[in-house]
């Protein structure tokens, strides 16, 4: 189905559709992240589902993961007969990879939830403790 110019955007409309800037689109597009647009009037235009791709990117980085883990999960969009196998090995080693990040920040929550309670109280004694001697130590370096 072919959009229309009024359902096509300019790389500016799109980028403050996005919520990014134009440098930003460009850098996608370079990155193969983006589609070819099409091209009316010598002008590259956009459509609704660049501004999807592209705050799916931002969202993915959001949450810690690499330009190349967005194009991994934008690559698994189609889903056939063919491709079932893939999804399902890529969908399993993004959910480990997730729930390993998953425990590694509440170990950090715990620790610094541990840091505060021992060096951030008032009622601490007036020794020095700093962060990075702590996460050295395992969080042993202050008197609890």
């Amino acid at each position: 189905m072919k959009k229309t110019d009024k359902e096509l955007m300019t790389i500016g409309t799109l980028a403050k559709a996005a919520g990014v800037g134009v440098e930003t689109v460009r850098f996608y597009h370079r990155r193969g992240l983006l589609e070819k647009p099409t091209r009316t009037s010598g002008f590259r235009k956009y459509s609704e589902s660049d501004v999807q791709t592209i705050k799916f990117v931002k969202r993915v980085q959001g949450l810690g993961f690499s330009l190349k883990d967005a194009q991994d999960l934008l690559d698994l969009a189609l889903c056939s007969r063919e491709t079932r196998p893939f999804i399902a090995k890529t969908c399993h080693e993004k959910i480990d990879q997730i729930e390993r990040k998953i425990a590694d920040l509440n170990k950090m929550a715990e620790m610094l939830h541990e840091f505060s309670l021992i060096c951030g109280s008032e009622a601490s004694d007036d020794s020095e403790c700093r962060l990075l001697d702590c996460f050295e130590n395992n969080w042993e370096c202050c008197e609890k």
